[in-house]
């Protein structure tokens, strides 16, 4: 284990969003507990602006509304996982063991059923009908697919033809967004051809990396995909994607823009701070709220089986101006170098928001307003069958 941290409290708190869940901050709705939370992570690590800070978050928001101690642990490599599992639940210190991540698919449950008495719970993975594991899973098809809207219009809007997305892992959790970014892109064709002109199409090309904690991969990758004509890029590849948000920046600043496109688009927080400007939105995955649950369950007693947290839990969703200055406000907080002051910093958010067309939010309105009411039905992609055939009906 490369790591062992008990973290300050109060460091990122996010106190505004307790009210998720009907708490106030240093609230303890279910009385003082012993043990302390013990945050896992795979070797990525914290640091990513995405989805383990997100985790992390979460994490911190529950160690101050129930009054536990917070600790955290980060993986060396993938040999490291199940030994390290061992250590937390050894230690018999732990009310519940997080582990944060898909790649913790094959340690999470066998670390579960050697300690059957010790609670762990799944970020991003399922229960395997566990009683001592909780899963917390995602429908990040209903992140992906409003950017998806966004992104092709927005292209369309520029004469753009084709548009990216710079991938990390072939696993389910990133299938799954990019099932709903190619969704989203062609629905938004269709609604294009009905109310603006006629003809229009749309192509999406998403590499897979491998990667999720290098920047250096995923700036040649978006290079690469923006050389192609790619103007408008989902980043879904955690600490990789941060490359793609420079490779973004420095093209449309090498055409004299302070504000794009090109565009960058986040995932999982809201990303839109680290380069204002440039990063139009970002798909919304609350792996803090899966986090901040996952504590709250472990307390009430109400543990085991899957969560699936989606659009109507809050769960995810496409990035409101709100989420951006609650996380430009975490990033002050953090330390968190930004360009300009905050207030600078939003302004600059909005007004790539304003730059584009207004019949874009019109149809991501018009999109969420359907999904939400059940009058759009979304591709699964979680198997590699499945991803392959949302492939081809949505090139």
């Amino acid at each position: 284990m490369r790591s062992w941290r008990v973290l300050t409290l109060g460091v990122l708190t996010l106190a505004g969003l307790l009210g998720v869940w009907g708490l106030d901050a240093g609230q303890t709705a279910v009385g003082q507990a012993q043990g302390a939370i013990c945050l896992y992570f795979d070797q990525t690590g914290p640091g990513d602006l995405s989805f383990n800070d997100m985790a992390l978050l979460g994490a911190q928001r529950a160690s101050e509304a129930f009054g536990l101690e917070l600790r955290t642990a980060t993986a060396a490599g993938e040999a490291s996982y199940l030994p390290d599992l061992q250590t937390f639940a050894r230690s018999g210190e732990c009310l519940v063991i997080i582990g944060v991540g898909f790649l913790l698919f094959d340690a999470l449950p066998e670390a579960a059923r050697q300690f059957p008495d010790q609670k762990f719970a799944f970020i991003d993975g399922p229960s395997f009908d566990l009683p001592n594991l909780l899963g917390v899973l995602f429908r990040e098809q209903e992140a992906g697919a409003p950017v998806g809207v966004v992104a092709a219009l927005v292209a369309l809007a520029n004469g753009d033809s084709l548009i990216g997305a710079v991938a990390g892992a072939e696993i389910p959790p990133v299938w799954r967004y990019e099932a709903g970014y190619r969704f989203g892109a062609h629905w938004a064709v269709d609604w294009y051809n009905r109310h603006v002109g006629e003809g229009a199409s749309i192509e999406v090309r998403v590499p897979y990396t491998g990667r999720f904690d290098d920047p250096a991969l995923g700036k040649t990758t978006a290079e690469a995909l923006i050389r192609e004509g790619a103007r408008n890029l989902l980043g879904i590849a955690g600490g990789t994607h941060l490359g793609m948000f420079d490779a973004v920046e420095e093209a449309a600043r090498a055409e004299g823009r302070e504000i794009g496109p090109p565009f960058a688009y986040g995932a999982d927080a809201a990303q839109e701070y680290v380069k204002p400007g440039f990063i139009l939105a970002s798909g919304r995955k609350r792996v803090d709220v899966g986090a901040f649950e996952a504590v709250r369950r472990a307390l009430s007693g109400e543990f085991g089986g899957d969560i699936l947290l989606g659009l109507k839990e809050e769960g995810t969703g496409f990035s409101t101006v709100q989420d951006v200055k609650t996380f430009i406000d975490l990033a002050v907080q953090a330390g968190y170098p930004l360009d300009g002051t905050p207030a600078e910093v939003l302004h600059k958010v909005i007004q790539a928001r304003i730059s584009v067309p207004a019949y874009v939010w019109v149809a991501l309105d018009e999109f969420q307003s359907a999904l939400k009411a059940g009058e759009i039905t979304l591709p699964e992609a979680d198997t590699p069958e499945q991803i392959a055939e949302v492939r081809e009906r949505y090139p």
